[in-house]
């Protein structure tokens, strides 16, 4: 199967995750409400970003370059065109330039306003990886009129304090 053919399959199934995610909020939106419908997805997508970040945790504290080809490049960088702004030995920075799930859910008829939601529920994903992975991070989500999709920047998490009782 040629590279350019796989790149199309990844893209289409994580267009098609979306239009799960998009199903399973409106049905729980119309049935709970959508303050449930938010709870319950970030839930779903933090159980999972946890089991994500666990095995990437042998790159904590600062291996960047292992973060950026292992999470951010491969297998199909092509999928979410991720931009390096920056990569050192004290963080790493990318923007993704595009997104299946929000181009997905564009393309079926969703408000801004329903991708930036949609986005949040799927951002305590990215919440959950960087936290289990032990990197400190910032992530930026989409908003109407911004180039590209989330940009997430790592840094390394400083050591944790105790105190002597």
């Amino acid at each position: 199967m040629s590279k350019s053919c796989t790149n199309a399959l990844h893209a289409s199934a994580v267009k098609d995750r979306g239009r799960i995610y998009l199903a399973v909020f409106r049905e729980l939106s119309h049935r709970c409400g959508e303050a449930e419908a938010i709870s319950v997805l970030q839930s779903a997508s933090r159980a999972h970003g946890l089991e994500v970040g666990a095995s990437l945790a042998h790159l904590a504290p600062r291996d960047f370059r292992g973060m950026l080809n292992t999470y951010f490049l491969g297998p199909d960088s092509a999928t979410y065109s991720p931009q390096v702004n920056e990569i050192s030995d004290t963080c790493l920075d990318v923007q993704f330039m595009t997104c299946p799930l929000k181009d997905g859910w564009l393309e079926m008829g969703c408000s801004d306003e329903e991708v930036c939601t949609l986005l949040k529920c799927a951002t305590a994903f990215d919440d959950a990886v960087w936290e289990a992975a032990g990197f400190d991070y910032e992530l930026e989500s989409w908003a109407p009129g911004k180039p590209g999709c989330c940009r997430t920047r790592l840094r390394e998490r400083p050591a944790q304090v105790t105190e002597d009782r």
